[in-house]
């Protein structure tokens, strides 16, 4: 590619993210006092602590609960729930070693707050019953937790009338039967090398759902009462404000190209990536 010709790219580029939108902070009191890059640092995922703060908000966390942040990821939920709410965290994470979580809860002043944990949820837990007051799962739970039978394995473990709070990426509607045949561009993409094996349809997109299907899951697994499920109003808008942060930063240019791919894309077809918080109480 000539030199003139990925400049042209690049202003292109530039021009479709200068429209962007910002989200109003004022509608996120909690969050005051974060500077920007405070909320999407080693946030996975779309929404940042924009989303995590809409989940707490749905949960009734007092001084000294025992929280677990699952698929905690590199912990920046974690510190939130420890610093917004006094509670006591479990972050327990596949992915990221206990060890560097470790460092930096102590490193943010959060050691006797939050122990880690490296541990796959899908296998035995180390957790007594009724252990935990609250479970609090951010843009992971859609990976392993689809089915009656997760619930079954995880909510021995969640107090009568604790919450499950599920935050993360959502679907405007199902995949079609046509879709799931032959998917979508957008969603069907490959990851640039190393990763250029990574099926993202079949490990990540067909996964997905709509707020309407985790309900239904939920309420028909006999063991939880809905309180909340609902997509985020300004669910396009954070989106938004996350492509523009990744290309301010240059974190992950194929990233925003996606996205972008993905916004176009979705204006006028379905479905279309959103965010939302389903809370549930046990039984």
């Amino acid at each position: 590619m000539t030199n003139d010709r990925m400049s042209s790219n690049m202003n292109d580029l530039n021009d479709r993210v200068a429209g962007l939108r910002a989200p109003d902070r004022a509608r996120y009191p909690e969050l005051a006092g974060y500077a920007r890059d405070d909320l999407y640092r080693d946030c996975l995922g779309g929404g940042g602590l924009y989303l995590a703060a809409r989940m707490a908000r749905t949960l009734r966390l007092q001084a000294g609960d025992i929280v677990l942040d699952l698929g905690c990821g590199k912990g920046e939920t974690s510190i939130y729930l420890a610093r917004h709410f006094g509670v006591q965290v479990v972050a327990l994470d596949l992915w990221t070693p206990a060890s560097w979580l470790s460092q930096k809860f102590s490193a943010r002043g959060y050691r006797q707050r939050i122990l880690p944990l490296h541990l796959d949820v899908t296998g035995v837990l180390p957790f007594a019953d009724d252990y935990f007051d609250a479970i609090f799962c951010m843009n992971s739970f859609s990976f392993y937790g689809g089915s009656h039978d997760f619930l079954r394995h995880l909510l021995p473990h969640l107090k009568a009338g604790g919450q499950l709070c599920l935050g993360s990426e959502v679907l405007t509607a199902e995949f079609t039967a046509e879709q799931l045949l032959n998917p979508p561009a957008v969603y069907a993409f490959r990851l640039p090398p190393p990763n250029e094996a990574v099926d993202v349809f079949e490990d990540d997109f067909k996964r997905q759902h709509t707020p309407g299907w985790w309900r239904a899951l939920f309420e028909q697994s006999g063991a939880l009462r809905v309180e909340h499920c609902a997509e985020l109003d300004d669910a396009d808008v954070l989106y938004e404000e996350l492509v523009r942060y990744e290309h301010e930063q240059q974190t992950d240019p194929f990233d925003v190209e996606i996205c972008l791919a993905q916004m176009d894309w979705g204006r006028r077809h379905a479905p279309r990536k959103s965010l939302f918080v389903l809370t549930a109480s046990k039984l």
